[in-house]
């Protein structure tokens, strides 16, 4: 509880410092049309004026990043497509290539294929024999 307490004093500290050091920007002028404003109330002018542009930006960009997402979702679609052909083409150019390779699996795979138990027989058609 006591690093919590000191943890939220130096919070608020520092965001003292910092509206301090915002209002206090005697250098600060904020030039609107024809009209400055100084000292503490441009400062103030000037952080809500950039706030606001900020949040305009924001949501500009998250739009423009939806309609990017929707556009490249197609595209998207159409490179998965081609590049599964391409790797099925690849694979058609390339298995009498891999032949050799297979043999040795094709082996292995009789060779445990046949330690199996045969299958139990299918259970019997619950059909009714012609009279």
């Amino acid at each position: 509880m006591k690093k919590v307490f000191a943890l939220s004093l130096v919070l608020l500290f520092f965001c003292m410092l910092a509206a301090w050091i915002t209002f206090d920007a005697s250098d600060l002028v904020v030039t609107v049309g024809d009209t400055d404003y100084d000292g503490p109330l441009g400062a103030l002018f000037g952080t809500v004026l950039t706030g606001s542009v900020f949040a305009v930006v924001a949501v500009a960009m998250i739009f423009a990043a939806a309609i990017v997402a929707v556009v490249m979702a197609g595209v998207g679609v159409i490179v998965i497509l081609s590049l599964a052909l391409a790797a099925v083409v690849t694979m058609a150019a390339v298995s009498p290539l891999l032949l050799p390779l297979m043999i040795p699996f094709f082996i292995y795979w009789l060779v445990k294929r046949r330690h199996r138990k045969p299958a139990e027989a299918a259970a019997p058609a619950l059909e009714h024999a012609p009279a």
